[in-house]
């Protein structure tokens, strides 16, 4: 699989190859920071309820 698709990226033409690159990498980029978004988000929640804590 990995021949395949090595020979598919070589038979495109650079500027191609490079705006694929790029949107690869923004896509990659965003979901990234996503993931570290929710995760610092899911952080600061408390675990249990408000209203169970006080009682």
């Amino acid at each position: 699989m990995t021949t395949a698709l090595r020979k598919f990226w070589d038979y495109l033409p650079d500027p191609i190859a490079i705006a694929l690159a790029h949107v690869g990498s923004l896509a990659v980029g965003l979901l990234a920071a996503f993931v570290i978004h929710y995760v610092l988000y899911r952080i600061g929640l408390p675990s249990k309820p408000f209203i169970y804590v006080a009682f």
